[in-house]
């Protein structure tokens, strides 16, 4: 297919002054038979104006998830992100086609799409096989080292600093953890909320080994591990918990247990979904942009097809804070229960 440098070859003019005579610029001020030269060029060449993209999208892009939709259902955190990226789409007019990552015959349904958007943890096979459908793709809420494509992460790192701070000015000395596990495959992804817990806890001389837990990001989970820490005979004064879903199950077994919260123990989520303003008391949690991740990251895709471009390998790291209710509070010391 011809282009505009072929035409402006032909020509024997500049491939800028072929766009504006194609374009009918009238303020281009060349010769009547210059203006011939190109038109005639064009024709030889068989050259196709390429349309503008109107102000009405025609873009498809499909969205990948890991999660499955019932677990999808448990955990609102990757919710948040797929409606962060699904309400973009509709305000740009842009279609989606929704996937899973686990469906047969993944590459055929997505052979068409100008975009994909990877919602969740995924294989380094898998990704391969994705970057292979699309080239311009991002992954929301996976790390990716080295950094292969664009990705979009919140700042655990920061997070988890500001959470081990806020309990050390509450003056508490012993401090519990309940997460969950996610996997890639048969193997454990790595988290950071973890690891920075771990090194931040100890950088501030603070007891937390004996409270580790880690079983799922549900509710059930979190009431579980709670009841661990509950039966045993040395107990923290505060908790952090790695989803407000994890939070809500503790509190549960705080409750029954009628343990007092904050007074006998404080606990912090993570996450800042709906339900955590609503439990009994309301929940401090960190606040995770997660339906920021998703619009953020559905914007960067639009603007590059908008250009004709794919998105270049990048990392970006969105800030997280923490809003403060009403299952923490300072202690006068740090109290043993």
């Amino acid at each position: 297919m011809a282009t505009l440098k072929d035409v402006a070859n032909l020509a024997g003019v500049s491939s800028a002054s072929v766009s504006r005579i194609l374009n009918n610029d009238l303020t281009l001020s060349v010769p009547q038979s210059t203006r011939d030269k190109v038109l005639e060029a064009a024709e030889t060449l068989g050259y196709v104006k390429k349309k503008k993209k109107t102000s009405v999208s025609s873009m498809l892009v499909g969205i990948v998830q890991w999660m499955s939709a019932e677990d999808e259902a448990k955990d609102p955190y990757y919710l948040s992100i797929r409606q962060g990226v699904e309400n973009y789409c509709f305000h740009h007019k842009i279609s989606t086609l929704r996937c899973f990552a686990s469906e047969m015959e993944l590459a055929r349904k997505l052979e068409k799409v100008d975009g994909l958007v990877c919602i969740g943890k995924f294989s380094d096979e898998a990704r391969d096989k994705m970057a292979e459908i699309c080239k311009n793709i991002i992954f929301l809420d996976m790390k990716l080292d080295p950094i292969s494509n664009c990705f979009i992460v919140p700042d655990f790192r920061g997070a988890l600093k500001l959470v081990t701070d806020y309990l050390a000015a509450e003056g508490h000395t012993k401090v519990g953890y309940l997460g969950g596990i996610e996997r890639v495959d048969d193997s454990v992804y790595p988290d950071d909320r973890l690891k920075y817990f771990k090194r931040f806890m100890s950088e501030s001389g603070i007891q937390s080994d004996p409270w580790i837990f880690q079983e799922q990001f549900t509710r059930e989970a979190g009431y579980s591990m709670m009841k661990q820490i509950l039966s045993m005979s040395e107990r923290p004064t505060a908790v952090f918990a790695a989803s407000d879903p994890i939070a809500i199950g503790a509190l549960r077994a705080l409750h029954e247990a009628n343990v007092k919260i904050p007074e006998e123990m404080s606990i912090i989520g993570f996450d800042n979904i709906d339900e955590a303003n609503y439990t009994f008391p309301p929940l401090t949690t960190v606040f995770v942009p997660t339906y920021e991740i998703g619009s953020t990251g559905m914007r960067m895709l639009h603007d590059a097809w908008k250009r004709n471009e794919n998105l270049q390998p990048m990392k970006i790291v969105l800030p997280c804070y923490i809003i403060n209710r009403q299952t923490t509070r300072t202690l006068p010391d740090a109290i043993e229960i």
